[in-house]
């Protein structure tokens, strides 16, 4: 720091005019960027979190349906929870694409440059903490699908064992996956005494194939879904660390930047310093000179 003729408050008021220029660096928002602003975003997050809550009661649902369709011992009684289940899953299938959707649309918004690495910072963990915790629900609601599909296939396994008691695990799995179980029982049928009863048990057999593809076919697309989600969370945390390191090496040239302006403004208060030295000298001299003149020539 320098001291005399107030070098120290200069560089202070010429720091402060710096500043005030550049309160900003780093931080520039233009207001015709396709990112949301904070408010849109955070109404948009909002509206997910919400759909995620009715997806979470949904799936508490469709697991009690689930357990009703296999304590289910008429066949009215069934079809009436499969149809009231089904509507269920419908949807919750559309809630869960719309959360996605959303997710989808506030990840793009984070990936524009045009809005400040501070909103994009604040925004991308937020978007990337409810990915997780969609990914997490996706899980739980396929954890929950295939244990459903699995006592299915157990009980229709012990159904296809009544028919054909010799058959191993291998021939038993590969006839529920190729639709034979409903052949065997067919066959059964037509050679049982007892053909009301096994009419009932083929048509049992038959609808809970159908139901064990469908729940297959939801566990199949939840699966694909978790991955993509996961994928998002895994690009967001790049996201996260590419604008924090950006804002490091901003914050690292403004403090160089700084550092090169106070410089600045010290040389140049010096120089300032030495120009008015040089005129205080320049006046002496012309003082001294026309006292010389005025002695040696005019008073003579």
């Amino acid at each position: 720091m320098l001291g005399g003729y107030g070098g120290q408050d200069d560089t202070a008021i010429e720091l402060g005019a710096f500043d005030a220029r550049h309160a900003g660096y780093g931080n520039y928002d233009n207001g015709g960027n396709s990112g949301y602003g904070d408010g849109q975003f955070f109404k948009l997050l909002d509206s997910a979190k919400a759909q995620m809550e009715v997806i979470e009661e949904s799936i508490k649902q469709i697991a009690y349906w689930h357990e009703q369709a296999l304590e289910a011992t008429s066949e009215h009684k069934y079809h009436q929870i499969i149809f009231d289940r089904d509507n269920l899953v419908s949807e919750t299938n559309a809630h869960i694409s719309e959360v996605k959707q959303t997710l989808e649309n506030l990840a793009q918004s984070v990936d524009d440059p045009a809005i400040s690495k501070s909103q994009r910072i604040a925004q991308a963990t937020r978007q990337q903490s409810l990915a997780k915790k969609f990914s997490e629900q996706l899980q739980r609601y396929h954890q929950m699908e295939y244990q459903y599909s699995k006592r299915n296939r157990d009980r229709l396994a012990r159904q296809y064992r009544i028919a054909r008691p010799d058959a191993t695990d291998d021939e038993v799995a590969a006839a529920i996956d190729n639709d034979q179980a409903g052949q065997v029982f067919a066959q059964s049928v037509m050679s049982s005494s007892r053909q009301n009863d096994a009419r009932r048990v083929l048509r049992d057999v038959e609808e809970r194939q159908a139901d064990i593809k469908k729940i297959d076919q939801t566990i199949n697309q939840l699966a694909e879904m978790f991955v993509e989600i996961s994928d998002m969370v895994n690009r967001q945390q790049e996201t996260i660390d590419s604008i924090e390191s950006a804002v490091e090496d901003t914050h690292g040239n403004v403090e160089s930047a700084h550092k090169e302006v106070k410089q600045a403004i010290v040389y140049r208060i010096k120089a300032r310093k030495k120009i008015w030295i040089a005129l205080l000298l320049l006046i002496i001299i012309i003082i001294i000179i026309v006292v010389i003149i005025y002695f040696t020539v005019i008073k003579k």
